[in-house]
């Protein structure tokens, strides 16, 4: 039997709806849950960069955009492609996804950090299509530039919304739009782009001192977003954090 281990953080909502989705299957007891809330020794050693993170027979085989049902295939092993997008596209919305990668990718101001074997194999979930995860990094890499000139707006709005959700977090789970316009700066999300995308110093390019540009853009994008981001990670943060049911299940699997 093959052997499946999902990652998830209590606080993700695709890992809230993966896990109440595989209980309702009754397929949770077929699988390894770990939480990377208090797991760091697996992240680090295993390079889970984001949630949910699936790993099959030890290779990473599918990561966040994963919706449920694919998941359920996957353990099941009824998994076939449903979708007809492109490797690159499948990388870049992995990259989307993850608010690591994507800082990473920012603060670097391209994909070449990233391009890394294990979130490529599990983004384009290459030990299901059995694709070879060495030519689809060198694919990568060759377009990097492309890809990244055409997908940074995106990464940027992708960043915001994280922003906003860890600062609701820092504000106790209270945050009104007129707080955060009043705190959000250059300085202060160019700290956070530079804490977000490094381990210590691990992960900062050379020079760590963001692109003034890229740093500008996204503080706008939060200013003139405010109420809308706050009512969107309040609304999701809330369905989580008072879902007792859910709670108690993640209790069941020894994860608080």
């Amino acid at each position: 039997m093959r052997k499946v281990t999902v990652y998830i953080h209590p606080t993700c909502l695709a890992s809230y709806r993966l896990i109440k989705h595989l209980h309702s299957r009754g397929l949770l007891e077929r699988v390894e849950v770990v939480s990377t809330a208090n797991s760091m020794q697996h992240v680090l050693a295993n390079r889970v960069w984001s949630v949910p993170w699936i790993v099959v027979d030890g290779e990473p085989a599918a990561t966040d955009p994963v919706e449920p049902l694919e998941a359920e295939a996957i353990i099941t092993g009824a998994w076939s492609p449903t979708s007809s997008k492109g490797v690159e596209e499948a990388f870049m919305e992995a990259v989307l996804h993850s608010a690591y990668a994507s800082s990473i990718a920012y603060v670097h101001d391209g994909l070449e950090a990233v391009v890394d074997p294990l979130l490529v194999s599990a983004a384009v979930r290459a030990p299901l299509r059995k694709v070879m995860v060495e030519d689809v990094v060198d694919r990568l890499r060759a377009k990097s530039r492309e890809l990244w000139e055409a997908w940074r707006d995106k990464i940027m709005r992708a960043l915001g919304i994280s922003f906003v959700r860890e600062y609701w977090w820092a504000r106790g789970g209270r945050l009104e739009a007129d707080e955060l316009r009043s705190s959000v700066n250059t300085a202060v999300i160019g700290l956070w782009l530079i804490a977000k995308a490094s381990l210590g110093r691990s992960g900062l390019p050379s020079n760590p001192v963001p692109r003034r540009e890229l740093v500008e853009k996204l503080a706008r994008f939060v200013l003139r977003g405010a109420a809308g981001l706050v009512a969107r990670v309040e609304r999701e943060q809330n369905t989580i954090l008072a879902d007792s049911e859910y709670w108690r299940l993640l209790g069941s699997l020894g994860i608080e």
